[in-house]
């Protein structure tokens, strides 16, 4: 199953910390992610850097990334202000592959429905 990653949101950052998170995350906008393995590479990879900020940043509030289906956010560690997200985005299932009618009789290009 191949997924992109969609609807990546952002809202002023509080501080240096959440401009880099935002930032680093950003560069995923419309990624295609080729497989259910890569998409927890990608997941653990994002909770890395958050981590890694975490700790360049320790006078500011600890954030967490979390996944529930499909949506991935990122807020403060602390469950009492869980609304105050730093960045969110979908990771969607691409439901075809377009392929014209020469790639299909060549073989060639990605196949079909996925």
């Amino acid at each position: 199953m191949k997924y992109f990653i969609d609807k990546v949101k952002t809202w002023s950052p509080a501080n240096r910390k959440c401009k880099e998170v935002q930032a680093f995350v950003t560069e995923f906008r419309q990624t295609l992610i080729p497989d259910d393995a890569a998409v927890e590479a990608l997941m653990e990879e994002i909770r890395q850097k958050v981590e890694e900020l975490n700790e360049d940043y320790p006078r500011t509030k600890r954030l967490k990334v979390s996944k529930e289906g499909n949506f991935v956010a990122c807020d403060n560690e602390d469950e009492k202000i869980d609304d105050q997200h730093v960045f969110t985005f979908h990771i969607e299932k691409v439901r075809q592959t377009y392929k014209t009618l020469e790639q299909m009789v060549d073989g060639n290009g990605e196949g079909g429905d996925q």
